[in-house]
């Protein structure tokens, strides 16, 4: 532990403290300097000035990254007591935050869907600073603050668009689960500390490895603690059953927040997710006897209800909102695969990477996809599909953008989408020993739903490129709804034809971001269980040897 405060720790976390003295600075200057403009006006300004501090914390972030990070103490720097990871981790997931974070202030810009900018902007800021450190935590104490303060924020952010029933609606079903979940949630980090004495991820991790009895076999309260945090996380990252209040919730927000909710949101409780059940459970999760179960069954199955539920309640939605709130359960639902695979994978850094390129992807096509819903609610206060009619050949340019950007949905190549399911499925193909059955299962499980899944997203192309429309055109987006879309086709062509570049960076961020304790391995050759110890000790001469394989 940390004996105090020093000057590193304020420096490396820079970027968080200068954007949360923006929020504050944003509400004064709605306050005093803009208190006479209109809307429109105020709407414009706080918007750039928003930009502008979540511009200046990602160059403050790369600073850190290539000039200060690396020569502190090594790539993995703890800071706060201990409290938050200020490496590499932490300096590239918060500059994609704060990447996600300015597309969303973009379409922000795009009309007036509420009076109260000062709030709103300093709302949408300090749900990113609760994001960043959020995925910088290696306490559960501080994760469970982090999270909760992101989950108030977007509670008020949600129901921002007091012209609307709807939205008022959407917040108050959102507050209602959440606060449910949360409590559950809590309730389990509880249990976890009771049988550990310990609230460090990492502790936790090396605690439960070195038990005498690792496995969840006869341990009632581990059990317990286990179904109550995947409540919290099946809430906060909208998995079935816990994923009621996300249609609502998406399609009565304002379509800025909705995206808000299906990239910042998702992005930094599935880093979370895969540090609490990966890294501090994940002794817990593999079966390694038939008296030792984990937690490995009880996700897959949500994994595979999620997908399929998702996809399948997507098929006959007519709302662009709501449709992709749905296929934001569905990508819930693939990704829970991934965090199965670095719980009992034994290459979980790389499939812990695989997870983080699909997360990129997912966050930037999803962003773009609700850009589109922007600019239709501003000339036609409506959302649905069929607005999109005939968009194909008044924008052009638009409607290739957004073939893209559903192609890499569904997962074809050549684009990002594809490999993202590639890769991610590829590490879950790689688990051995008694669960390789389940992950076999939900890979296919996956392909299906994947195939399920186009028969939505083409039906968003045939409007586009094959109907005609019989209302009054679609007004010129403008830069605020043109830069999301281009950056998420963008980017989505750009990783399909590199892809490599992507993954090895996300590699880096694993390999030097996230800490595993060693898990109990069966023996494939004689069904032995063998107990590997870990590795950090703090004297390596008295760490016990592992038992060897008997002959």
């Amino acid at each position: 532990m940390a004996a105090g405060f020093s000057l590193q720790d304020f420096i490396l976390f820079s970027p968080v403290i200068l954007l949360t003295g923006w929020g504050l600075l944003t509400l004064i200057l709605d306050l005093t300097v803009l208190s006479r403009l209109s809307d429109t006006d105020r709407n414009r300004a706080l918007g750039l000035w928003t930009i502008a501090g979540l511009v200046s914390s990602v160059v403050l972030c790369q600073f850190l990254a290539f000039e200060y990070v690396g020569n502190v103490s090594g790539q993995d720097t703890l800071i706060f007591f201990d409290t938050l990871n200020g490496g590499v981790l932490y300096t590239q997931f918060a500059a994609l935050v704060l990447l996600f974070a300015i597309l969303v202030t973009c379409l922000s810009m795009v009309w007036n869907f509420t009076s109260h900018w000062g709030e709103y902007y300093a709302l949408l800021t300090w749900s990113a600073v609760s994001m960043i450190v959020l995925i910088a935590s290696e306490d559960l104490i501080t994760l469970f603050l982090s999270l909760e303060t992101m989950t108030i924020c977007l509670y008020l952010l949600t129901a921002m668009e007091k012209s609307k029933k709807r939205s008022a609606e959407a917040g108050l079903k959102y507050f209602v689960y959440g606060s449910v979940s949360s409590a559950l949630f809590l309730f389990g980090l509880s249990l976890v500390y009771g049988q550990t004495g310990s609230t460090g991820i990492d502790m936790i991790g090396q605690i439960l490895s070195g038990a005498e009895r690792p496995g969840l076999s006869g341990n009632v309260a581990g059990g317990v603690a286990v179904l109550m945090i995947m409540v919290g996380f099946g809430f906060k990252v909208s998995a079935v059953p816990f994923h009621q209040w996300a249609p609502d919730a998406y399609e009565g927000a304002p379509a800025p927040v909705a995206a808000w909710l299906a990239s910042g949101s998702k992005l930094a409780s599935l880093v979370a997710m895969v540090k609490v059940m990966g890294g501090a459970l994940g002794t817990w999760s593999a079966t390694t006897s038939p008296t030792s179960p984990g937690w490995v069954g009880l996700l897959a199955l949500i994994s595979a209800a999620t997908m399929t539920y998702g996809n399948f309640a997507a098929l006959g939605q007519t709302n662009l909102k709501r449709l992709l709130a749905y296929s934001s359960i569905a990508h819930a639902g693939y990704m829970l695969v991934g965090v199965i695979a670095v719980g009992i994978s034994t290459r979980r850094e790389e499939a812990a990477a695989a997870l983080f390129f699909y997360l990129v992807i997912y966050g930037l096509t999803t962003i773009a996809g609700f850009a589109l819903a922007s600019w239709l609610d501003r000339d036609r206060g409506t959302e649905d599909v069929d607005d999109l009619n005939g968009l194909g050949r008044r924008h052009p340019y638009v409607g290739v953008a957004v073939c893209v950007l559903m192609l890499s949905m569904i997962g074809i190549p050549p684009t990002a989408g594809f490999f993202g399911k590639l890769y991610m499925f590829m590490e879950a193909l790689n688990v051995g020993g008694q669960d390789k059955v389940t992950m076999i299962g939900l890979v296919a499980l996956g392909l299906f739903n994947s195939v399920v899944s186009a028969f939505y997203y083409v039906r968003i192309l045939k409007a586009i490129f094959l109907r005609e429309s019989d209302r009054k055109p679609l007004q010129n987006m403008g830069p605020e709804v043109s830069l999301p879309l281009a950056v998420g086709a963008g980017l989505a062509l750009f990783f399909g034809f590199q892809p490599a570049s992507l993954l090895e960076d996300m590699e880096v961020v694993s390999r030097s971001g996230l800490r595993f304790a060693e898990r109990p391995i069966a023996s494939e050759e004689r069904g032995v269980v063998r107990t590997i110890l870990p590795a950090r000790t703090e004297n390596p001469e008295a760490a016990p040897a592992a038992e060897a394989p008997k002959p």
